[in-house]
């Protein structure tokens, strides 16, 4: 019996010690309320302040749930308060994604969305933030003809390209970096 409690107590120390060591992340400078960040103290690799990063994201993953939004959008706003936190300007800054496969759904206006799930589109307004910070995006023609997706069921913000596959490599020939989840 005493050997039980003083486990307990070992082990409560223990794990509130632990819990009280994990980061919390936290938002900004660029978007308050998506793409949290942690702060890394000592970091060996950071980029210098007057770096130019230019990356385009490859998109097609589906959350499980149609109701929820999709995290792979939501990384650009973390890209973004990541790097200009770190000293990077905003303007040295030129990020587009691309969807497609699975993640075509999320390029659909409200009504569109709604239309197919019962509720307005989950991603609304990552993408209406992204746009407001010039990031470019695009859905697959060739994904969203397959879905059955018109034109005038996508969001303004993104534009109808050919295929993913042309947007990525038009992207990389111009110096983009891909970024692939």
């Amino acid at each position: 019996m005493k050997t039980n409690i003083l486990t307990i107590i070992f082990l409560s120390l223990f794990y509130n010690t632990c819990v009280g060591q994990i980061a919390k992340p936290d938002y900004g400078p660029v978007f308050d309320e998506i793409g949290a960040t942690y702060d890394i103290k000592n970091a060996d690799f950071v980029p210098d302040s007057t770096a130019v990063l230019k990356a385009i994201f490859d998109i097609d993953y589906m959350p499980k749930d149609s109701l929820a939004s999709n995290s792979l959008i939501s990384s650009l706003h973390r890209y973004l308060n990541m790097h200009v936190k770190n000293g990077v300007k905003e303007s040295n800054i030129s990020l587009a994604f691309v969807l497609h496969g699975d993640s075509t759904k999320d390029a659909l206006t409200d009504e569109a969305y709604k239309k197919k799930y019962g509720i307005k589109n989950p991603n609304t307004n990552l993408i209406k933030t992204l746009s407001e910070h010039r990031v470019a995006m695009y859905i697959c023609g060739q994904s969203a003809a397959n879905s059955g997706i018109s034109k005038s069921d996508i969001l303004p913000e993104i534009k109808l390209a050919l295929s993913a596959m042309t947007v990525l490599t038009i992207y990389q020939s111009e110096g983009y970096s891909l970024i692939k989840f």
